[in-house]
């Protein structure tokens, strides 16, 4: 057998075996051959620059688009920290006044206390019933 032969065998079922005599091969390579092969290494690291610069500018355009989808998202959040509340108050206030319930606004124990005494008011009590129905109701 020559240095560096493939010798393949089969075995009873019909699967081969391949395997490489262990003695190194002693080729000399020619300055043509050098040439080729650093040729191929220049066009192959080409290919692999050209193909990082497009994943780079587009790990680049990833990252500005993400940004801009985040304040998308977060800027009508803050302009609604900052805007709603006066907004809802307002209209807080006018729904209470079409409803008659001006506790929520803060004023207090008075609006409720008044708001109930025109309820009693309204009552067939008398005013020791009136006055128990208060105590019990504060």
């Amino acid at each position: 057998m020559a240095t560096g032969e493939v010798v393949t065998s089969t075995i009873s079922e019909n699967k081969s075996v391949v395997s490489i005599n262990p003695e190194p091969v002693t080729k000399t390579m020619t300055l043509e051959d050098l040439q080729k092969l650093v040729e191929k290494n220049l066009k192959w690291s080409q290919i692999i620059y050209e193909q990082n610069r497009k994943i780079n500018s587009k790990l680049f355009w990833m990252s500005v688009f993400g940004w801009i989808k985040a304040l998308i998202i977060i800027i009508p959040i803050v302009l609604a920290i900052l805007f709603l509340p006066p907004l809802v108050t307002g209209w807080v206030e006018r729904y209470n006044g079409i409803l008659g319930n001006t506790a929520i606004t803060g004023a207090g124990l008075n609006a409720s206390t008044t708001q109930l005494d025109k309820l009693l008011q309204l009552l067939p009590l008398d005013t020791a019933q009136k006055e128990q129905l208060k105590a019990m109701l504060k």
